[in-house]
């Protein structure tokens, strides 16, 4: 009993967590699958969920268009309870787990992309943080204007944002849990604040984004999918590997699924609601000040409070996985070091984008969206594995950086999936209609439907499940041809 307390302690709240990347041992493994919901709930009901649902009404979409299109939004975040499933049985980060998949240095590239998506969130969450901070300023009565004011902000943001990820897992995971409760209630407030003025039958309109407002709902979907359930998916199973080995798996799944799509739901859902009221080239220019003309005065501080707790709580979870996935790229270095470096970075692209090139935080916006280019197609073969290869790993092999590794392949490599993953990139790459890429083939043949969100993650699993079956069956026939021959040879 003794040693189990000295080893869970090791993961305790407000103190340094001391492991990265390696391997949770079992006796240090705690916690339940309820915990995972405390960890969603708050990580989603964020201001940016919030805006993606008003984002359907300004592509064109009817309010109850709009809604069915956050109803699967939030149905859809099953997908991440599946990409949670892996950390007990491995022990280990979600980017590590996926060395099983391209090899242990193979790996490097999609963890590459997994750290450029994460640690730009986390930009773009600290800006965000601090342009609210100084709308919060000016309405208390604060000066709100000026470098100063922007500074004095910034330094709030990073207070508020950084020492709880760096600190670590157990520390995330607490934190999330209390201001879920906050963040709950002051949403359902701001929803029983619009909810008399809502114009239920607020129609489609007549120029949606795409060609007709049939292909305009299914362009909603993709927008959906890849702005909410893909833009946690390399996330998952950083947050229930220490869970116990034999945790259930319809638990992980289930309070995964839960907590996200409760919150997605309820954020989504206000954006969408709050779409309908608010003039839609005030919110263009800026959100939240475009959302405050429309709050009675006295509800003003709580909605603000809503969206900075919102992007702080978001970004405890960028902060925490991009320092998971740097260390899968191979730094041999403390977690705790890698949380710092992580965050002294974040801090730079911050300051760029705010004193340096302001216009650089749409550019870097639209860049980002883009991540579904890659993230895509590797939830697809991340899914493709583990169901294929029924939850089983090798642990130890994922942390063994030679040839004796289980997950080695050729020099390290897994040329096959690297080349389906690469493959899938650049087929989703030719259906996507965004600010800064318009395929020829969603503008000519789609009717200007980006689909990308669908192509990347299906082509992923398809051809890596069939890869993955094929190879099983070849080991097979080698075997049971050696077997033939040892017979032979015994006779």
């Amino acid at each position: 009993m003794a040693i189990r307390e000295v080893a869970v302690e090791q993961d305790k709240a407000f103190r340094v967590e001391t492991h990265g990347i390696d391997i949770i041992p079992d006796q240090q493994r705690h916690g339940s699958p309820r915990d995972l919901f405390w960890v969603w709930i708050a990580g989603n009901l964020t201001f940016g969920e919030f805006v993606i649902g008003d984002l359907f009404i300004q592509m064109g979409l009817s309010l109850w268009e709009a809604l069915a299109i956050d109803l699967f939004c939030a149905l859809a975040y099953v997908v991440l309870g599946w990409m949670s499933l892996a950390g007990p049985k491995t022990g280990t980060a979600t980017l590590t787990i996926s060395r099983a998949i391209f090899g242990i240095k193979g790996n490097r590239l999609p963890a590459l992309f997994s750290w450029m998506d994460t640690v730009g969130w986390e930009a773009v969450n600290t800006v965000l943080t601090v342009f609210a901070l100084v709308e919060l300023f000016g309405v208390m009565g604060l000066p709100h204007h000026g470098v100063g004011v922007s500074i004095a902000a910034l330094a709030i943001s990073l207070l508020l944002t950084y020492i709880v990820p760096i600190l670590g897992h157990q520390t995330v995971v607490v934190m999330q849990r209390i201001l879920a409760y906050g963040l709950a209630l002051l949403s359902i407030g701001l929803f029983f604040v619009v909810l008399p003025h809502v114009p239920w039958n607020y129609a489609a309109s007549r120029h949606p984004w795409a060609a007709n407002n049939t292909l305009t709902f299914i362009f909603g979907l993709s927008v959906g999918i890849m702005s909410t359930v893909l833009s946690w998916t390399n996330y998952g199973s950083d947050y229930s590997r220490y869970l116990p080995k034999h945790a259930s798996g319809k638990a992980v799944v289930g309070y995964t699924w839960l907590g996200s799509g409760i919150a997605a739901i309820v954020m989504l859902g206000l954006g969408s609601i709050v779409g309908t009221l608010v003039n839609s080239h005030a919110y263009a220019a800026n959100p939240v000040t475009a959302i405050m003309q429309i709050l009675p005065g006295w509800y003003e501080v709580p909605f603000l409070l809503v969206v900075i707790a919102g992007l702080v709580t978001g970004n405890y979870l960028n902060s925490y996985s991009s320092a998971m996935s740097f260390l899968a790229m191979g730094a041999k270095i403390h977690r705790f070091t890698s949380a710092l470096l992580d965050s002294g970075i974040a801090v730079a692209i911050t300051l760029y984008a705010l004193f340096l090139a302001p216009a650089f935080l749409s550019f870097f916006q639209n860049f980002l969206d883009l991540a579904v280019l890659v993230i895509g197609p590797w939830t697809g073969m991340f899914l493709a594995h583990y169901f294929a290869a029924k939850g089983e790993y090798d642990a130890p092999s994922l942390v063994m950086e030679t040839s004796q590794s289980q997950y080695w392949f050729q020099g390290g490599m897994n040329w096959p999936a690297i080349f389906i993953f690469l493959l899938s990139g650049i087929m989703a790459f030719w259906f996507v209609d965004s600010t800064l890429w318009v395929s020829p083939i969603s503008k000519n043949l789609l009717g200007g439907m980006d689909l990308s969100a669908f192509v990347g993650p299906i082509l992923g699993f398809v051809l890596y499940w069939q890869w993955y079956h094929g190879r099983r069956a070849k080991q097979r026939v080698s075997i049971e041809s050696w077997q033939e021959v040892k017979e032979e040879g015994e006779a």
